[in-house]
């Protein structure tokens, strides 16, 4: 068993794994369940406050074949009610939370065939798709953006549902 530790604590609640497990199994995934091998019921998450309202938004990363192709996986923001914000289609991780604000919500980047793409929030929702988005105008993340999903410094736990 791999020491709770060493997983970034952002990653590691089991309470928010249990209701991310149920909104999985009971809501969003309901029609889809038959169609997992247990092998692809695996999930990571992070919590974030996106939006300084004093609430953490959760970001989901799906990690298998059944959610990922050659472009990314899909990853899902939800609110701190379990509600969509925005599904993310052909995503890398990692994710890279800006302290920039756009629309009061942070500013994300993501790596898309190996340029930084911004994705910002507007009318509710983050661009679901970064491959059809421009290149960022410039070539890395900020040293003050926050970290998700680096799967080599910075890991989160895997959950199953």
């Amino acid at each position: 068993m791999v020491d709770q530790e060493e997983f970034v604590p952002q990653s590691t609640d089991e309470q928010t794994a249990n209701n991310l497990r149920n909104f999985l199994t009971n809501d969003y995934l309901k029609d889809e369940l038959q169609f997992l091998e247990p092998d692809d019921r695996k999930f990571q998450f992070y919590k974030i406050d996106l939006n300084d309202d004093g609430n953490e938004e959760i970001f989901v990363r799906f990690l298998t074949p059944y959610f990922c192709g050659t472009g990314g996986c899909t990853f899902l923001l939800l609110d701190k009610y379990g509600e969509v914000i925005t599904k993310f289609s052909v995503t890398r991780a990692p994710i890279f939370a800006e302290t920039t604000k756009v629309n009061g919500w942070s500013l994300l980047l993501v790596k898309d065939a190996g340029v930084f793409k911004e994705l910002k929030f507007n009318e509710g929702t983050y661009p679901s798709n970064p491959s059809v988005l421009p290149k960022a105008p410039y070539d890395a993340p900020s040293g003050h953006a926050q970290v998700m999903f680096h799967d080599d410094l910075y890991k989160s736990k895997t959950f199953d549902f």
